[in-house]
């Protein structure tokens, strides 16, 4: 029923609920991330997760802001440089990639591209900004998650 379990500790005045201060959350039990499919992502293919902590915003109907993101990466022209600001974890930025790495590959398959993504219609490159710094971890997870031929990655272990 659980998957975690953290406490929050804000002494801090003022009215804010949370402070964006890390060392405030404590973890009682449980992983550190709730991992959830990058919209478009097919689990069976392990194809990339998305990572949420305590400290970052999650859409509360993710199922809905999948259909939002279906749109904006089908929007989005291959072989595009996106730059995705107040990113959060980095959800619409990644699902363009993961879109975009699939359509390349299919075109692959087909013959009709190069073995390189950024020139058979992946993304020329992807970045994503906020201002809290715990989306970025959550964002290099996430594409830590996905496959290095659509990332240009090599996978890293995490702590």
């Amino acid at each position: 029923l659980w998957h975690s379990i953290w406490v929050h500790c804000n002494d801090s005045r003022g009215n804010a609920i949370f402070a964006r201060d890390a060392g405030r959350w404590h973890p009682v039990d449980g992983p550190p991330y709730l991992r959830e499919g990058i919209p478009g992502s097919d689990p069976e293919r392990r194809e990339g997760l998305l990572y949420f902590s305590p400290h970052v915003f999650r859409q509360g109907n993710l199922e809905g802001f999948g259909e939002i993101a279906r749109e904006v990466r089908e929007a989005i022209p291959s072989g595009s440089r996106v730059c995705e600001l107040y990113a959060g974890v980095g959800l619409l930025g990644l699902s363009a990639l993961l879109h975009h790495g699939k359509q390349a590959d299919a075109a692959a398959e087909n013959g009709d591209g190069s073995s390189d993504s950024t020139i058979r219609g992946g993304l020329q490159w992807l970045r994503c900004s906020d201002e809290n710094p715990e989306n970025a971890r959550c964002f290099d997870r996430a594409v830590n998650s996905m496959p290095k031929h659509i990332t240009g990655r090599t996978p890293r272990k995490f702590q």
